[in-house]
Protein backbone atom coordinates (compact mmCIF):
# COMPACT_ATOMS: atom_id res chain seq x y z
CA UNK A 1 0.00 0.00 0.00
CA UNK A 2 1.43 3.37 -1.01
CA UNK A 3 2.32 5.83 1.75
CA UNK A 4 0.81 9.35 1.65
CA UNK A 5 4.24 10.81 0.87
CA UNK A 6 4.48 8.51 -2.18
CA UNK A 7 1.25 9.93 -3.60
CA UNK A 8 2.40 13.49 -3.00
CA UNK A 9 5.80 12.78 -4.55
CA UNK A 10 4.28 11.14 -7.64
CA UNK A 11 1.75 13.94 -8.11
CA UNK A 12 4.25 16.77 -7.79
CA UNK A 13 6.82 14.98 -9.94
CA UNK A 14 4.26 14.54 -12.69
CA UNK A 15 3.28 18.22 -12.52
CA UNK A 16 6.92 19.29 -12.80
CA UNK A 17 7.61 16.98 -15.74
CA UNK A 18 4.50 18.16 -17.56
CA UNK A 19 5.34 21.81 -17.00
CA UNK A 20 2.24 22.42 -14.87
CA UNK A 21 4.59 23.47 -12.09
CA UNK A 22 7.06 25.79 -13.76
CA UNK A 23 10.76 26.41 -12.98
CA UNK A 24 11.13 28.73 -10.01
CA UNK A 25 7.55 28.22 -8.80
CA UNK A 26 7.09 28.18 -5.02
CA UNK A 27 5.78 24.92 -3.55
CA UNK A 28 3.41 26.11 -0.82
CA UNK A 29 3.04 23.42 1.85
CA UNK A 30 -0.47 24.43 2.94
CA UNK A 31 -1.77 24.29 -0.61
CA UNK A 32 -0.16 20.88 -1.21
CA UNK A 33 -1.61 19.55 2.07
CA UNK A 34 -5.08 20.66 1.00
CA UNK A 35 -4.72 19.22 -2.50
CA UNK A 36 -3.66 15.76 -1.33
CA UNK A 37 -5.56 15.70 1.95
CA UNK A 38 -2.48 14.99 4.03
CA UNK A 39 -0.56 16.56 6.92
CA UNK A 40 2.69 18.51 6.57
CA UNK A 41 4.95 15.51 7.30
CA UNK A 42 4.17 13.57 4.07
CA UNK A 43 4.48 16.80 2.08
CA UNK A 44 7.88 17.58 3.56
CA UNK A 45 9.08 14.02 2.96
CA UNK A 46 7.94 14.22 -0.66
CA UNK A 47 9.67 17.56 -1.16
CA UNK A 48 12.92 16.12 0.24
CA UNK A 49 12.72 13.29 -2.29
CA UNK A 50 12.08 15.76 -5.11
CA UNK A 51 15.10 17.74 -3.95
CA UNK A 52 17.26 14.60 -4.00
CA UNK A 53 16.03 13.91 -7.54
CA UNK A 54 17.08 17.40 -8.62
CA UNK A 55 13.55 18.55 -9.32
CA UNK A 56 13.25 20.94 -6.39
CA UNK A 57 15.56 23.32 -4.54
CA UNK A 58 15.09 24.53 -0.95
CA UNK A 59 16.12 27.94 0.34
CA UNK A 60 16.47 28.82 4.06
CA UNK A 61 13.56 30.87 5.38
CA UNK A 62 11.92 30.87 1.92
CA UNK A 63 10.83 27.30 1.27
CA UNK A 64 10.95 24.93 -1.69
CA UNK A 65 10.91 25.88 -5.37
CA UNK A 66 10.78 23.98 -8.65
CA UNK A 67 14.36 23.71 -9.88
CA UNK A 68 15.35 26.07 -12.67
CA UNK A 69 17.44 24.94 -15.64
CA UNK A 70 19.13 27.58 -17.75
CA UNK A 71 19.83 27.01 -21.42
CA UNK A 72 23.49 26.50 -20.51
CA UNK A 73 22.55 23.81 -17.95
CA UNK A 74 20.42 22.01 -20.52
CA UNK A 75 23.04 22.19 -23.25
CA UNK A 76 25.70 20.83 -20.93
CA UNK A 77 23.60 17.88 -19.77
CA UNK A 78 22.66 16.95 -23.33
CA UNK A 79 26.25 17.27 -24.56
CA UNK A 80 27.39 14.88 -21.84
CA UNK A 81 24.51 12.48 -22.51
CA UNK A 82 25.19 12.50 -26.24
CA UNK A 83 28.84 11.67 -25.67
CA UNK A 84 28.39 8.98 -23.03
CA UNK A 85 25.21 7.27 -24.27
CA UNK A 86 26.56 7.19 -27.80
CA UNK A 87 29.61 5.38 -26.45
CA UNK A 88 27.29 3.04 -24.53
CA UNK A 89 25.39 2.25 -27.74
CA UNK A 90 28.66 1.37 -29.46
CA UNK A 91 29.63 -0.92 -26.59
CA UNK A 92 26.16 -2.49 -26.65
CA UNK A 93 26.64 -3.35 -30.33
CA UNK A 94 29.82 -5.21 -29.43
CA UNK A 95 28.54 -6.95 -26.31
CA UNK A 96 24.84 -7.66 -26.85
CA UNK A 97 23.37 -11.14 -26.53
CA UNK A 98 20.37 -12.70 -28.23
CA UNK A 99 18.38 -12.20 -25.04
CA UNK A 100 19.34 -8.53 -25.00
CA UNK A 101 18.02 -8.08 -28.52
CA UNK A 102 14.73 -9.73 -27.66
CA UNK A 103 14.23 -7.31 -24.76
CA UNK A 104 15.06 -4.28 -26.90
CA UNK A 105 12.71 -5.38 -29.69
CA UNK A 106 9.94 -6.01 -27.16
CA UNK A 107 10.32 -2.52 -25.70
CA UNK A 108 10.23 -0.96 -29.17
CA UNK A 109 7.12 -2.95 -30.03
CA UNK A 110 5.36 -1.97 -26.80
CA UNK A 111 6.06 1.72 -27.42
CA UNK A 112 4.93 1.58 -31.04
CA UNK A 113 1.72 -0.24 -30.11
CA UNK A 114 1.01 2.28 -27.36
CA UNK A 115 1.54 5.23 -29.72
CA UNK A 116 -0.79 3.64 -32.26
CA UNK A 117 -3.58 2.83 -29.78
CA UNK A 118 -3.18 6.04 -27.69
CA UNK A 119 -5.10 5.14 -24.51
CA UNK A 120 -5.59 7.77 -21.82
CA UNK A 121 -2.28 8.85 -20.33
CA UNK A 122 -0.27 7.07 -23.02
CA UNK A 123 2.44 9.74 -23.05
CA UNK A 124 3.16 9.10 -19.37
CA UNK A 125 3.58 5.40 -20.09
CA UNK A 126 5.72 6.14 -23.14
CA UNK A 127 8.01 8.32 -21.03
CA UNK A 128 8.52 5.46 -18.57
CA UNK A 129 9.11 2.92 -21.34
CA UNK A 130 11.55 5.29 -23.01
CA UNK A 131 13.51 5.48 -19.77
CA UNK A 132 13.49 1.67 -19.55
CA UNK A 133 14.80 1.40 -23.12
CA UNK A 134 17.68 3.80 -22.53
CA UNK A 135 18.46 2.07 -19.23
CA UNK A 136 18.51 -1.31 -20.98
CA UNK A 137 20.94 -0.01 -23.59
CA UNK A 138 23.21 1.13 -20.78
CA UNK A 139 22.98 -2.31 -19.15
CA UNK A 140 23.90 -4.03 -22.41
CA UNK A 141 27.06 -1.91 -22.63
CA UNK A 142 28.17 -3.81 -19.50
CA UNK A 143 30.21 -0.95 -18.09
CA UNK A 144 29.22 -0.37 -14.43
CA UNK A 145 30.88 3.06 -14.18
CA UNK A 146 29.27 4.26 -17.40
CA UNK A 147 25.91 2.92 -16.22
CA UNK A 148 26.13 4.76 -12.90
CA UNK A 149 26.92 8.10 -14.51
CA UNK A 150 24.39 7.89 -17.34
CA UNK A 151 21.53 6.58 -15.21
CA UNK A 152 21.53 9.83 -13.24
CA UNK A 153 21.66 11.94 -16.38
CA UNK A 154 18.71 10.16 -18.00
CA UNK A 155 16.64 11.11 -14.95
CA UNK A 156 17.53 14.81 -15.19
CA UNK A 157 14.40 17.00 -15.08
CA UNK A 158 15.32 18.44 -18.48
CA UNK A 159 14.41 15.20 -20.26
CA UNK A 160 12.10 13.45 -17.82
CA UNK A 161 8.89 14.68 -19.43
CA UNK A 162 10.09 15.09 -23.00
CA UNK A 163 7.29 13.00 -24.53
CA UNK A 164 4.75 15.58 -23.33
CA UNK A 165 6.41 18.21 -25.53
CA UNK A 166 6.57 16.25 -28.80
CA UNK A 167 3.97 16.72 -31.50
CA UNK A 168 2.74 13.56 -33.26
CA UNK A 169 5.39 13.61 -36.00
CA UNK A 170 8.21 14.14 -33.50
CA UNK A 171 6.89 11.33 -31.34
CA UNK A 172 6.84 8.87 -34.23
CA UNK A 173 10.28 10.04 -35.32
CA UNK A 174 11.66 9.30 -31.86
CA UNK A 175 10.23 5.77 -31.90
CA UNK A 176 11.64 5.19 -35.39
CA UNK A 177 15.08 6.25 -34.19
CA UNK A 178 14.86 3.68 -31.40
CA UNK A 179 14.41 1.02 -34.07
CA UNK A 180 17.44 2.33 -35.98
CA UNK A 181 19.59 2.14 -32.87
CA UNK A 182 18.42 -1.39 -32.09
CA UNK A 183 19.03 -2.51 -35.68
CA UNK A 184 22.60 -1.18 -35.52
CA UNK A 185 23.15 -3.08 -32.27
CA UNK A 186 21.67 -6.23 -33.80
CA UNK A 187 24.11 -5.94 -36.72
CA UNK A 188 27.00 -5.33 -34.29
CA UNK A 189 27.69 -2.07 -36.13
CA UNK A 190 29.23 -0.07 -33.31
CA UNK A 191 29.90 3.13 -35.24
CA UNK A 192 26.38 3.33 -36.69
CA UNK A 193 24.94 2.66 -33.24
CA UNK A 194 27.08 5.47 -31.86
CA UNK A 195 26.00 7.91 -34.59
CA UNK A 196 22.33 6.94 -34.34
CA UNK A 197 22.23 7.50 -30.58
CA UNK A 198 23.99 10.84 -30.92
CA UNK A 199 21.48 12.02 -33.52
CA UNK A 200 18.55 10.72 -31.46
CA UNK A 201 19.55 12.63 -28.33
CA UNK A 202 20.45 15.86 -30.09
CA UNK A 203 17.19 15.96 -32.05
CA UNK A 204 15.25 15.19 -28.86
CA UNK A 205 16.89 18.17 -27.17
CA UNK A 206 16.28 20.50 -30.11
CA UNK A 207 12.61 19.59 -30.53
CA UNK A 208 11.86 19.66 -26.83
CA UNK A 209 13.44 23.03 -26.12
CA UNK A 210 11.75 24.54 -29.18
CA UNK A 211 8.35 23.32 -28.00
CA UNK A 212 8.95 24.49 -24.43
CA UNK A 213 9.89 28.01 -25.50
CA UNK A 214 7.28 28.27 -28.27
CA UNK A 215 10.00 28.69 -30.88
CA UNK A 216 11.53 31.68 -29.03
CA UNK A 217 15.12 31.99 -27.90
CA UNK A 218 15.96 30.21 -24.66
CA UNK A 219 18.40 32.87 -23.53
CA UNK A 220 17.83 33.48 -19.84
CA UNK A 221 14.92 31.02 -19.66
CA UNK A 222 14.62 27.73 -17.83
CA UNK A 223 14.76 24.63 -20.03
Amino acid sequence: MARPSDDVYAGLKDDIERGILTPGEHLVEDAICTRFGVSRTPVRNAIKRLETAGLVTSEPNRGAFVASWTSDDAAEVMAIRSMLESHAAALAAQRRTHSDLEELRALCQQMERLEHERPAGFRDTLAQQNYQLHLKLLEIARSPRLFGICKNLTQAPLMAGSFHFYDDDQLRRSLSEHREIVTSIELKDAETARASMNTHLRLAYQFMTTRRTGGRSEQGRAS
